[in-house]
Parts: C-alpha cells; structure tokens; sequence
C-alpha cells in the first residue's frame, strides 16, 4: 500500500546566531527557496508543507508551493523543539484537511546542498530496512576522542582513551548528524523521547562539503563559495 510521506520545511523569522539566515541568498534564490525547490524535486515525498510563524519567510514560500497554515508563536521559541513542531504540522493537516501522514521528512532551510536525490535516498531506506528513523550522516572534522572538558582550570579528556590515541588515524570511526534529511516514521515521533538517534535509526552518508550546515557568516561564505560545486 502506498505510504502517505509529508516533507517538512521548518524555518523561523529570527536566529540568535546568524539574524535571519533562513532570508540569506545564495546565487539569487533564499534558502527557503532552495529548500522548496529541492523537496518539490523528490519522487517519493506525496506532500510538502512549509512551517513558519514570520510572515515574509511566508510570502517567499507561497511564490513556490501552497502555505496552508501560519505556525503558533509558542512553537517558533528559541526553546521550540523541531519534533514539537512537525508534530503540529502533522496534527493540522489531519484535523483540517484529514490528511493521515505515515512518514514525516524534516528538511531544514540552513542545508543548502541538500538536494531531492538526498531526500528520496534516505526514505527509501528507512522504507527498504523496516526501521523507525533515518537520518544524514557525515564524519567530523576534528576526532571527538581529543575534545577537553574543563573541570575548573584543569583540562581532561572527554574520553578516557583519548591519550592513548597519537595518530587521527587509529581514532575510533565516528558520525555526526548531517542535518540535511531526517525522515520519521509518525507513529515513532509521536512515542519517542530524546533525539535522534534512537531505536531502529538508519544513517546515510553523505560529504563533509555536502552537509554543510549555516549558523555563521563563516559558514554562510564558506556555503558560497562551495556553492559553484554543489548548487
């Protein structure tokens, strides 16, 4: 039977680390644009909604796809959690349009080089494998085996081995979350606690470059300038 899969575009009017990064443009196009563009681009995504409480980010998403909601002020905090949000978006449409979403994709504005092959890979492997979530994945640049803690003026290893490790090399293989694609399945967001990863969650790989996630200027120039290779 064929799955009800909802793509989510999540972005806020304001940002405490980069002011209204989700209005910044890279060659000519928002990223909430890019973002748009990329999901209408996926074969497997059956719906995509655009949530978002400020109006112009609103206005910009309507020249592309139908908005059919303005997001609450209470879920567009600095303290509002993402699942808090796809959970109301999932919520609305099958109270107002009764439209029952079986996986849920979030799709973050600030990954600009996301594009739609990325999200239908991830979908189809959370699909293919039975499992609850799959997310993007990418490795770090620096081995979390060498980061420090500080306990008053004293530093020590956040992990205990990590001075026993001299070369990058023989550090343990570690990932971190891409941001790019997360996709869920909904009877999973609505009993999961915490964050991903969890359960039976699933990562595809992708290129450090690739998933290059803006909160900075420094990101954001970095982004145009990589821009010429992935956008």
């Amino acid at each position: 039977m064929k799955k009800n899969i909802l793509g989510v575009v999540l972005a806020r009017g304001n940002s405490k680390g980069l002011k209204k990064k989700n209005f910044l443009k890279i060659k000519g196009k928002s990223l909430v644009e890019i973002a748009i563009n990329n999901a209408l681009k996926s074969k497997k995504l059956t719906k995509i909604i655009f949530s978002s409480s400020d109006k112009s980010l609103i206005k910009i998403a309507k020249k592309k796809i139908k908005v059919d909601f303005q997001r609450p002020k209470n879920l567009s905090k600095d303290t509002s959690s993402t699942y808090d949000v796809i959970k109301h978006a999932i919520n609305w449409l099958e109270k107002n349009k009764a439209w029952k979403t079986d996986i849920v994709v979030i799709l973050s504005p600030t990954t600009p080089f996301r594009k739609a092959k990325h999200i239908d890979a991830v979908i189809s492997l959370l699909i293919k494998n039975k499992a609850d979530a799959a997310m993007t994945i990418t490795e770090p640049d620096f081995p979390p085996h060498w980061m420090f803690k500080k306990t008053g003026k004293k530093l020590k290893f956040l992990f205990k081995r990590g001075k026993n490790i001299h070369r990058r090399q023989d550090s343990p293989k570690v990932y971190q979350p891409a941001g790019m694609v997360y996709a869920l399945k909904k009877e999973f967001l609505f009993k999961m606690k915490g964050i991903l990863p969890q359960s039976k969650t699933l990562g595809l790989h992708v290129k450090r470059e690739e998933a290059i996630d803006i909160d900075n200027e420094i990101q954001f120039n970095l982004a145009k300038m990589l821009s010429k290779k992935y956008l």
